[in-house]
């Protein structure tokens, strides 16, 4: 049996997004479509890349380098209705010289649940060459930091499918 962390333990996290569900985010079942989960889980994670981890929209620019995202997985826990206030935190979970473990945990704090788990593994690539490369030291530095911060006394939700390869 698989259990799932409380609302008030992944609320507690810091939020990266939140969002309001609004009638352009509803499908023909009038709940939050697909598509909307995967792009505010998305957005979250892009961001705590930006913002936290040394990887702001100049990386590409100024270093040449980026991260392609290789795999994700979503799992939906409950539905996210017109007008609820969805909150989204990232917590990186594990990282390799190149590649990153992330997951994106989407509470819905109208409804005071977890609804929505996003997992994504990044790779670290050098632009020019479209080729994985190392994350250099100061990045590699932020991201170590992340997942000391990050760790919790409880177990993420995780797939068991998505993860580093050693």
């Amino acid at each position: 049996m698989t259990t799932h962390p409380t609302y008030a333990q992944v609320a507690a996290l810091p939020t990266v997004h939140e969002h309001v569900v609004g009638p352009e985010h509803l499908d023909e079942n009038r709940h939050m479509n697909i598509g909307h989960y995967f792009t505010f889980g998305g957005h979250a994670l892009w961001a705590r890349h930006q913002d936290e981890l040394g990887m702001p929209d100049t990386y590409i620019t100024e270093r040449g380098l980026t991260t392609f995202t290789a795999e994700q997985h979503l799992r939906y826990l409950g539905e996210s209705l017109e007008g609820d206030r969805i909150g989204v935190s990232v917590v990186i979970v594990d990282r390799s010289d190149k590649v990153l473990h992330a997951t994106a945990l989407m509470t819905n704090h109208t409804r005071q649940e977890l609804s929505c788990v996003m997992e994504a593994v990044s790779v670290h690539v050098d632009f020019a060459t479209r080729r994985p490369t190392p994350f250099p030291d100061d990045i590699a530095a932020l991201l170590d930091a992340a997942i000391a911060t990050d760790r919790t006394d409880w177990a993420l939700p995780l797939s068991g499918g998505l993860g580093i390869r050693r």
